[in-house]
């Protein structure tokens, strides 16, 4: 593996001069971005509910493929709401794009709860459904530069993988959340009262909490590495351009590109697919989605203390083995019985583990401050949108038409890919996201 610049690791053992965040600020961000998580996780989590209510055409598997298909362009916004969001982060701040994200993401699912169904005013039901995934694909594409940005800029140097891991263990708390209240409500309630009224209520729960978070991030400050004097600015603003960082664009790209759609397949959709395409019971696949999402919390921070020690390519090189050659096995497991969707959902996990931890690190260290929230939004948003946002919807077509080794052959392509986006990238760890000479630029 190729060692960082020297130039570019900060004298101290980690940005000592810089203020240290309090636990109100630490909580803003990830609380907020776990609940934004929330609200996005639970249309996965209960499409197999309200499908129907949506797509009027009395086939459950074409209700909820449409139903996927409107997860999927949620995605598509998503890009633009990176690009548009994250130029006014960098322009003005992080702080504003992290209160109105969560603004939009609030009052989406407050509308959501309040849907009307296609029984009631036909495909205006389906219409409203669409427009209002749309605008929450919009605000996810900035809360994405926003969260993982300002985390990454308040991490002491040295350890900018445990810290940037914690924005992605809020995000499976959120997946848990949506998880484990879908558990309870189905362990509660009939699959009727589900279907007729019970799928509201988690979009309910993710409208108030949404509004503690608008709360608690009221009250952020910028991080330094932002505010700092206006040479640096001057200087940084060389490099602003995103055709100047199109080397780091691409790499992005690529790297999220498997580790999204690894992600979404079995962190967030699997139970949705055991239920639908191996007849498992759904009360036992809700609750095997909520462990195995447990234990994928508990390896995020280790993982990214791994990374902080070996550096980041050194994760992705165990990532991107592990998936591909894990991928044929894991799909083999899959059957009726919550025990092998378990087992299947687990050792994913723990493998995907090795990426998630380290993109708020990796990707902050791969811009300049005043390109950085755009770029990391912009690009991330791009690779989810196209990989991450299709899959479950690609990975139930193909399977509904007997070629599920076919989206098998598909992922191990793209952890490949994930793998050759390491070539010729330097090692980035440690470096100080204050200096700005022009690291992204060089990787190309």
């Amino acid at each position: 593996m190729s060692s960082v610049d020297p130039r570019l690791v900060s004298a101290s053992t980690g940005n000592e001069h810089l203020h240290r965040p309090g636990a109100r600020t630490f909580l803003a961000v990830n609380l907020g971005n776990a609940l934004e998580w929330y609200d996005w996780s639970i249309f996965a989590v209960f499409a197999v509910y309200f499908a129907d209510d949506f797509f009027g055409n009395g086939d459950g598997v074409s209700s909820l493929l449409s139903t996927l298909a409107t997860f999927a362009a949620g995605f598509v916004m998503r890009p633009l709401g990176g690009l548009v969001f994250g130029r006014i982060a960098d322009r003005r701040g992080r702080r504003g794009v992290l209160v109105l994200t969560m603004m939009i993401v609030a009052a989406g699912s407050i509308l959501l709860a309040l849907s009307p169904t296609y029984r009631q005013i036909g495909l205006g039901a389906s219409v409203w459904l669409l427009v209002l995934r749309c605008a929450q694909g919009f605000a996810h594409g900035g809360e994405l530069g926003g969260a993982y940005t300002y985390i990454a800029e308040i991490a002491p140097a040295a350890k900018r993988g445990l810290w940037g891991s914690t924005v992605t263990m809020s995000t499976v708390v959120g997946t848990v959340l949506a998880t484990l209240v879908g558990a309870l409500l189905r362990t509660g309630i009939s699959e009727e009262q589900m279907g007729a009224w019970g799928w509201r209520v988690p979009f309910v729960i993710g409208g108030l909490l949404a509004l503690l978070g608008l709360w608690l991030r009221r009250g952020l400050h910028e991080p330094e590495v932002f505010t700092r004097s206006a040479e640096t600015v001057a200087a940084d603003r060389r490099v602003t351009g995103l055709w100047a960082h199109r080397g780091a664009l691409l790499r992005v790209v690529a790297i999220v590109a498997g580790s999204t759609m690894i992600n979404y397949v079995w962190s967030v959709n699997a139970p949705a697919y055991a239920i639908s395409f191996h007849g498992m019971n759904d009360t036992a696949a809700l609750w095997v989605g909520m462990g195995a999402n447990l234990l994928f919390l508990s390896t995020l921070p280790l993982a990214g203390m791994i990374s902080d020690r070996y550096g980041r390519k050194f994760n992705l090189i165990v990532w991107g083995i592990g998936s591909a050659a894990l991928a044929f096995p894991l799909s083999a497991l899959l059957g009726p019985h919550p025990m092998s969707l378990l087992l299947a959902m687990m050792l994913a996990l723990v493998v995907q583990s090795f990426s998630g931890s380290i993109q708020v690190a990796l990707f902050a260290e791969l811009f300049s401050t005043r390109a950085r929230a755009a770029g990391v939004g912009l690009a991330v948003s791009i690779s989810a949108a196209i990989f991450g946002g299709t899959a479950p919807y690609l990975d139930s077509w193909l399977t509904a038409r007997g070629f599920p080794e076919v989206f098998t052959g598909y992922a191990v392509v793209l952890a490949l890919i994930g793998i050759l986006a390491l070539v010729r990238m330097p090692e980035t760890k440690g470096i100080d996201l204050g200096v700005h000479s022009g690291l992204s630029t060089r990787l190309r």
